[in-house]
C-alpha cells in the first residue's frame, strides 16, 4: 500500500502517521511493520520510527497473516447470468491485485475463488473495469472469452452508463450541470489535478451531476462520460463540491470534526446498451443501495 504524504502528516512518526491514515489496522500490526522493516520511504527500507516529512513517497507491506483477514468475504453478488457477474464491493478492497503482498486480498480473486469452487474455470473469469480501493459499487466480471472481449469493449466504448452516489461538502448552485475541464496526472504523487483550459500532459474530462438532496452538505448522483483515474474525486473538489471522507482532494478537517475515515463514493447503477454476445443486456440496469443513507452535516 503506498501513499504520499502530505502536508498533515508532516513532523508524524510513521506509526503515527499509520494510525491516522489507516485506523482500521490494529497497532500491533504497526507495531509489527516497523520491527520488521516492512516499510520504505522514498523506496528505502526503514529503521525505526522515523519522522515524515510533506511529500515523501511512504511503502508499506502488510503482514501476509493480516491480509489474509481482511475482505477475504466473498463480496454480495448483485447479478449474475451465464456470461457475467457484478458484484458490490466493499470500500477498502482492491479491484485487482498488482502486487504479491496482496493476493487473495482482492475482488477478481475472490471471484476466481469462488468460481472455481463451483467447477467454473477462474482462469476465464476477467475483470470488465476497475474502481478505485477506497470507492465501493458494483464492479463487472465476465466469465467466459467472448464475454470478456465484449465486456472491455463495451467499457472502452462508453457502451455502459456509470452512475455514483457521492456525499459532498457544501451544495452546487446549479441542481444539475455538466461539468467539463482537463486533467492531468501526476504519476509520482499519485494524483491528479484539475484546469479550466488545456495544459500540457492534460486530458479532457465531462462530469455530470444532478443534486439528490440539498442541505448544508448535498448528496450527488453522478455520471462519468469520460473515466479518468480519480475523476469524480478531483472534478467536484475543483468546483468547490470536495467528497466528503475524501482527505487526498478533499476538505481534512472538516472530514475529521464529521468523523469521517473514508470517502463517501459509491458506484451504484450500471446500464447496459450493449450488442454482439452481450446484447441482450441492452437497456438493462443493475444497481446498489448508497450505504451512506443518513445525509451528512456539519452539525451532527
Amino acid at each position: 500500500m503506498e501513499w504520499l504524504v502530505d502536508t498533515a502528516g508532516h513532523q508524524k512518526s510513521l506509526s503515527d502517521y499509520l494510525r491516522i491514515a489507516v485506523d482500521d489496522v490494529p497497532l500491533r500490526i504497526i507495531r509489527d511493520v516497523i520491527r520488521t522493516r516492512n516499510a520504505k520511504v522514498d523506496d528505502i527500507r526503514i529503521t525505526g520510527d522515523p519522522i515524515l516529512k510533506a511529500g515523501q513517497k511512504l511503502t508499506v507491506y502488510w503482514p501476509k497473516t493480516y491480509l489474509q483477514t481482511l475482505n477475504t468475504c466473498m463480496p454480495p453478488i448483485v447479478y449474475e447470468d451465464e456470461h457475467i457477474l457484478v458484484i458490490d464491493k466493499p470500500y477498502g478492497l482492491m479491484s485487482q491485485s498488482e502486487s504479491s503482498h496482496a493476493v487473495g486480498n482482492n475482488a477478481l480473486d475472490l471471484i476466481r475463488n469462488a468460481l472455481n469452487q463451483r467447477e467454473i474455470p477462474p482462469e476465464t473469469c476477467v475483470l470488465c473495469h476497475r474502481l478505485d480501493v477506497m470507492t465501493g459499487g458494483l464492479l463487472l466480471f465476465a466469465k467466459d472469452a467472448d464475454s470478456a472481449e465484449a465486456g472491455l469493449s463495451a467499457f472502452e466504448n462508453r457502451d455502459i452508463e456509470k452512475i455514483y452516489t457521492c456525499d459532498v461538502k457544501g451544495c452546487p448552485a446549479q441542481a444539475h450541470a455538466v461539468l467539463e475541464a482537463w486533467l492531468r496526472k501526476d504519476e509520482r504523487a499519485a494524483q491528479v489535478s484539475v484546469t479550466d483550459y488545456p495544459a500540457h500532459g492534460a486530458v479532457p474530462i465531462k462530469t455530470g451531476y444532478r443534486i439528490l438532496k440539498s442541505g448544508e452538505n448535498a448528496r450527488l448522483e453522478v455520471e462519468l462520460f469520460t473515466g479518468r483515474t480519480h475523476q469524480i474525486r478531483a472534478h467536484l473538489a475543483h468546483i468547490g463540491h470536495p467528497i466528503l471522507g475524501d482527505d487526498k482532494y478533499g476538505d481534512r478537517m472538516l472530514n475529521r470534526r464529521l468523523g469521517l475515515r473514508h470517502q463517501l463514493l459509491w458506484a451504484t447503477r450500471m446500464t447496459f446498451h450493449t450488442s454482439g454476445i452481450l446484447a441482450y443486456l441492452n437497456g438493462k440496469s443493475v444497481e446498489t443501495v448508497y450505504p451512506y443513507g443518513k445525509q451528512t452535516d456539519c452539525g451532527g
